[in-house]
């Protein structure tokens, strides 16, 4: 990384988080999170004063937004460029947890504010070429309308021919979606936009079963996507680049599982940071898997700051 700071964008919904439900003492706790949210804050974290990561999403006009952009700036996140709409709400989500640390999650947000982030009053897409780097994900791209969402992907093309880095986790989720055709036309297009893929294995399954991961590597590959660091679990990431499979090392277990929310989000931070320090995939694939295992090992998504 140079002297300058490099300007990285995360782009995406937050969402007020509700977790540690104690019916018995009728608690329950208030966070904020969202999945390009929670790589932007442990980006930052990770980085410092070496890059300015901005935040982009549209809240609304409400004291949970309020309290939401506070949070943000509270991370040393820029939050100038979020489009406040008069009205608008935040999405809500709440976290459930099972005796394993794996959770399931219920939502409220099919009104939330950043699903107009692009329309009347929302963000321009012509800021987004002031960024080096912008990361955004398949949740990013379902919230939005058809229309929105093909000239976001039209703008992140455009970007990447400039030599802007287009980083894209397709974090599926298929109730955001109307049916796994659009989904998968949606990112198919996407991953003709990116340079650094960060998928989940188990994602990539959803929408094309029994597909191996060479077979994966090779589809990527021929939509002109430079890099993958393709997340499976405890087992650590394959890795991919300019048309070579790379050994995928030793990636050490975490030492407890407590909470797994936010752990594909922490690797992709891990790694996209590491990247931009210079480093290379295998060094930034064991600096991601290294970061997801402190986050699964404390409760929600946003760990304390003396943890990571």
């Amino acid at each position: 990384m140079s002297d300058t700071p490099i300007r990285i964008a995360c782009l995406g919904e937050a969402m007020v988080e509700l977790s540690g439900l104690d019916p018995e003492a009728g608690t329950l706790a208030f966070g904020v999170a969202g999945d390009t949210l929670n790589t932007a804050i442990y980006l930052k974290r990770a980085l410092g004063e070496g890059a300015q990561v901005t935040y982009l999403t549209a809240l609304g006009d409400d004291a949970f937004s309020d309290r939401m952009v506070a949070a943000m700036q509270e991370e040393a996140l820029d939050t100038s460029s979020i489009a406040r709409l008069p009205g608008r709400l935040p999405g809500i989500y709440a976290i459930n947890l099972d005796d394993q640390g794996e959770r399931t999650f219920s939502y409220w947000r099919s009104e939330s504010a950043a699903r107009s982030m692009f329309g009347l009053g929302g963000l321009d897409l012509g800021e987004l070429g002031s960024f080096d780097v912008l990361f955004l994900s398949g949740i990013t791209l379902a919230i939005l309308p058809s229309e929105a969402r093909a000239r976001l992907i039209d703008q992140c093309s455009r970007l990447r021919s400039l030599g802007k880095t287009i980083a894209f986790d397709t974090n599926y989720r298929p109730r955001l979606w109307g049916s796994e055709d659009g989904a998968r036309t949606a990112f198919s297009t996407m991953w003709e936009a990116t340079t650094i893929a960060l998928p989940s294995r188990d994602d990539e399954a959803k929408l094309h079963p029994g597909e191996a991961v060479s077979d994966l590597f090779e589809r990527l590959g021929r939509k002109g996507v430079r890099e993958v660091a393709l997340k499976d679990g405890a087992a650590g990431p394959h890795l991919w680049m300019k048309g070579q499979a790379l050994a995928r090392g030793h990636f050490p277990s975490a030492p407890k599982v407590v909470d797994t929310t936010a752990a594909g989000d922490g690797f992709n931070a891990g790694y996209l940071a590491a990247r931009l320090w210079g480093a290379g995939v295998q060094e930034a694939a064991q600096a991601g898997h290294a970061l997801a295992s402190k986050i699964i090992g404390a409760r929600g998504a946003i760990i304390p700051r003396d943890v990571v």
